[in-house]
């Protein structure tokens, strides 16, 4: 069982070697950017590629399930890990595989509008696994999970496509802010298998290990009779030029400039179908059950031929198919875009792409982060990170080359999956050459309003000074610096030169610097003293003019001055400078606020009177004299012994 377990995983992980193309969706210098992006303005003329000359292919894997290392261990020996591998996979997974081919491509602008067309040949494979199957297949149906219990494995399955595309695309720039596309695709199926019902269900009975099996299959091919009908070879010729199974699909998109800096865009795309008629059959089973119970050897010795032919008949009755030829439609799996890009400078765009797959009713979401530059009209070159297929290593590059006529490109979403190809859950690649003919990097409307103006002013001298008028800063008045007059032969000329009548140095706006502090004589408030601050002096550092600083030798901040205790009041003035008090107190503090100053205050957290020395009239021997005047303030005592006893 564990064999069959690795082969089936390996048939299926291994169906191609190479996520999604997001990478290249901004890539406005490569035409194939249009596929997923229809409204995408291309900036040639003219392009074209013929395979095999100038082949473009595209090459993608994904697994949103496990990675090769979870399925082996590898060291002395490699070793199978289904419990890692069963660790690591969801309820549903999907493996999906797709090989595009370019068999020709080219397209052509008229003014505003971008006519394209491209016949390609497209497979696309995808398995539907559960962890139920996989259990299966790791564990067999006596796994301790599934003893006396059902088990589904609905939900599994597969499909694959192959159909070649033919194309014509349109997009136009309807106005400087606002541009559509779109795609019509004719499609030619040559082959499809795949499963529109797959649902087996094992229940193993956990005292005597007998198995009862149910199963409901609904199977559809077409264009491969050689896989079944016995005798059938296929004729490569007939099945390449097969045009019994047509179909339909359309790209839409927009994209809007919000503002100079703002964009955003939105496709829809592959939405479609294909109506397979050649070789189209269906095969199919409803309810189908077995009992096995074990062999009964006495009935195998007994009557060996009739009991094993039985038992062969009940195996095939559950797994045996019915076959109906009938002609069905399957669809498309449907793409959304939604994204946007912010201009950060003329040479780098940033950029986030939310992308959206929809198939068997699911949807598959994924988001990408991007930045872009392009290095003239020759070189863009873009990095990406993306978060997709429960995947957050990826890590993606592109670069196109414009090399005269020849346009190189490649881009991959995952970088890192090539150099570790056992932990890679998504890897992609696509490249390819063109014939790129008039590219033209894209302008704004005030660019090209700025280019005309230039073409018509460059053959134009008003003045006849020898300067072009759109060269020439004056082009009604002759002159020699940039087309105008230099009256005081400073260098600067006069439109431009603050001071026209004086020679004044050129860093200065042509106005002269007396003292050579960098501070023309007209701004300069001391323009005959070198000075930093304003053009005045300032001999103690503390950004205050010597003009206006009171202490302008001693480095403070108040007027100049210091100001140890912080109050307001610079130490010159503070008639308490150790202590923080009001400016209004003259620095000094006065904590009652009776109007005597701390410093002076007899009784300073006792509100009293200026006459009592900031204290109350209390009088606590009663002898006449007040407490703050008495030396025995609680002894009786007369004036002439300042209240104490004689």
């Amino acid at each position: 069982m564990k064999h069959l377990f690795l082969i089936i995983v390996f048939v299926f992980s291994g169906m191609a070697s190479f996520a999604q193309g997001l990478t290249l969706y901004n890539m406005d210098f490569v035409p194939q950017s249009m596929r997923s992006n229809p409204a995408q303005i291309q900036q040639s003329n003219f392009h074209f590629s013929l395979f095999p000359i100038l082949p473009n292919l595209d090459l993608s894997y994904v697994n949103n399930g496990f990675v090769l290392a979870d399925l082996l261990q590898v060291g002395a020996g490699t070793v199978a890990t289904p419990d890692k591998f069963l660790g690591a996979i969801e309820d549903k997974n999907f493996i999906s595989t797709k090989l595009n081919i370019d068999y020709l491509s080219f397209g052509f602008k008229v003014k505003k509008h971008y006519f394209s067309f491209n016949v390609s040949e497209r497979v696309d494979i995808t398995f539907d696994y559960t962890k139920n199957f996989m259990t299966l297949l790791a564990k067999g149906t006596a796994a301790d999970e599934f003893l006396g219990e059902d088990l589904s494995i609905e939900g599994t399955g597969f499909r694959m496509n192959h159909f070649r595309e033919y194309a014509i695309g349109y997009s136009q720039q309807t106005n400087e802010n606002l541009s559509i596309g779109g795609r019509f695709k004719v499609l030619q199926g040559l082959s499809h298998i795949g499963n529109n019902k797959l649902d087996i269900t094992l229940n193993t009975d956990e005292d005597f290990m007998g198995i009862t099996a149910t199963s409901t299959l609904d199977i559809r091919m077409a264009g491969l009779p050689f896989l079944t009908d016995q005798g059938t070879k296929i004729d490569p010729v007939e099945y390449l030029t097969n045009f019994s199974n047509i179909g339909f699909a359309a790209d839409l998109g927009g994209k809007y400039r919000i503002n100079d800096k703002f964009s955003t865009t939105m496709n829809f795309n592959n939405l479609g179908f294909i109506t397979w008629n050649s070789d189209a059959r269906r095969y199919y089973n409803n309810n189908a059950s077995f009992n096995f119970e074990g062999l009964d050897l006495q009935k195998l010795l007994e009557d060996e031929e009739d009991y094993t032919q039985n038992l062969s008949d009940s195996i095939s009755e559950i797994f045996g198919l019915s076959r109906q030829n009938v002609s069905f439609t399957q669809g498309l799996t449907a793409d959304l875009y939604l994204g946007g890009e912010y201009k950060v400078s003329n040479d780098f765009i940033a950029g986030a792409l939310i992308n959206a797959k929809v198939f068997k009713g699911g949807i598959h979401p994924s988001l990408t982060l991007t930045g872009q530059t392009n290095l003239g009209k020759r070189v863009q070159l873009i990095g990406s990170y993306s978060v997709v297929n429960r995947s957050y290593t990826n890590l993606g590059v592109g670069a196109a080359l414009n090399a005269g006529p020849i346009q190189l490109y490649t881009v991959t979403d995952n970088v890192l999956g090539f150099t570790r190809l056992d932990y890679a859950k998504n890897l992609n690649i696509q490249f390819g050459m063109n014939v790129i003919v008039g590219y033209k990097p894209k302008t704004t409307k005030e660019d090209r309003e700025n280019a005309r103006r230039k073409r018509r002013l460059s053959r134009l001298d008003t003045d006849d000074d020898g300067v072009n008028d759109f060269e020439d800063k004056c082009p009604e008045t002759k002159g020699l610096i940039n087309g105008c007059t230099d009256k005081d032969k400073d260098g600067v000329p006069d439109n431009i030169d603050i001071c026209p009548d004086i020679v004044g140095d050129p860093y200065l706006d042509g106005c002269p610097d007396k003292d050579g502090d960098n501070v023309a004589d007209d701004k300069d408030n001391c323009p005959e003293q070198y000075g930093l601050i304003n053009g005045c002096p300032d001999s103690d550092g503390d950004s205050i003019p010597d003009a206006i600083d009171q202490c302008p030798t001693i480095f403070g901040l108040n007027e100049g001055c210091p100001d140890e205790d912080a109050d307001g009041v610079s130490d010159a003035k503070d008639l308490c400078p150790d202590k923080p008090g009001k400016p209004i107190n003259g620095g000094c503090p006065d904590t009652d606020g009776d109007g005597v100053f701390d410093n002076d205050d007899r009784c300073p957290e006792i509100k009293g009177t200026l006459e009592n020395l900031g204290c109350t009239d209390k009088d606590s021997d009663f002898d006449g004299i007040i407490d703050v005047f008495d030396d025995c303030p609680f002894r009786t005592g007369p004036e002439s012994t300042k209240g104490c006893p004689e």
